[in-house]
């Protein structure tokens, strides 16, 4: 059964993913828009994926090497509809493809489920703020990348991002929000309502920035969609540094 209409699943069912390239940056481009953002929607519609938003920080701008060379969100029908994705020969081929493209020593290239956000943060535990269904494919994301000021340590760095994300948990009219931080970075996406007459969507980005003062990026990923299958000659995806994008596709209902 193909399903075109909203879809919200619940904000636990999402795959937070922070990569780090082991190849040279024009290289990782390359393999990211030949391969893996195409293959992330092709490969895996059928298992069940809601929505799917990468992006790309590597190659940016005095961007600290802490910071991860590739971000995303992929959203699930539920947790369980992604590991059962494993039974599947599909799933299983494309996880394979990872290997020589990320880091993978000690997990540094990593995605974690999130749990609700409850006041504290702990480094590589992703979190979600609101504790409602959303359907992150059709809304308008926003998207925060931040180094770890140098004037603070991991412990710092934690406690203060916490400290920001529990103001706009109890302040801000989101449909939706995710975060982690690591050891040197944050990665931070919301969904904001677009109520009538408004151009622009409420946001918490503006407190985190003020918070850090630190490196940092904000990307608006773009709707975009996929004009071939797999078996179609094509040449891929242009992807370079600040590419930003909300894989728009059918998706499917899970078997």
């Amino acid at each position: 059964m193909t399903k075109t209409d909203s879809q919200p699943v619940a904000p636990d069912a999402v795959r937070v993913w922070r990569g780090f390239s082991a190849l040279p940056i024009d290289q990782f481009y390359s393999k990211l828009g030949a391969v893996f953002i195409p293959a992330t929607v092709k490969m895996q519609i059928e298992a069940g994926l809601n929505s799917y938003t990468p992006s790309v920080p590597g190659g940016l701008t005095g961007k600290p090497a802490g910071v991860p060379d590739e971000t995303a969100i992929l959203f699930w029908e539920s947790p369980a509809t992604y590991w059962n994705g494993f039974t599947r020969l599909a799933v299983r081929t494309y996880t394979l493809t990872h290997g020589g493209v990320y880091v993978t020593a000690n997990q540094a290239s990593r995605a974690d489920f999130p749990v609700f956000f409850s006041g504290a943060l702990a480094s590589n535990q992703p979190v979600f703020l609101f504790n409602k269904p959303a359907d992150w494919m059709h809304g308008t994301i926003q998207h925060f990348v931040a180094a770890r000021p140098d004037a603070m340590n991991p412990a710092q760095f934690h406690s203060a991002v916490a400290s920001v994300l529990g103001e706009i948990q109890a302040k801000s009219p989101l449909d939706g929000a995710v975060a982690c931080v690591g050891d040197d970075y944050l990665v931070y996406w919301e969904l904001g309502p677009l109520a009538p007459g408004v151009q622009t969507p409420p946001s918490g980005i503006p407190l985190l920035q003020a918070a850090l003062n630190a490196w940092s990026h904000v990307f608006s990923p773009a709707p975009t969609f996929l004009p071939i299958g797999l078996w179609d000659e094509w040449a891929g995806m242009d992807v370079c540094a600040g590419s930003s994008f909300n894989m728009q596709f059918e998706r499917q209902s899970s078997r």
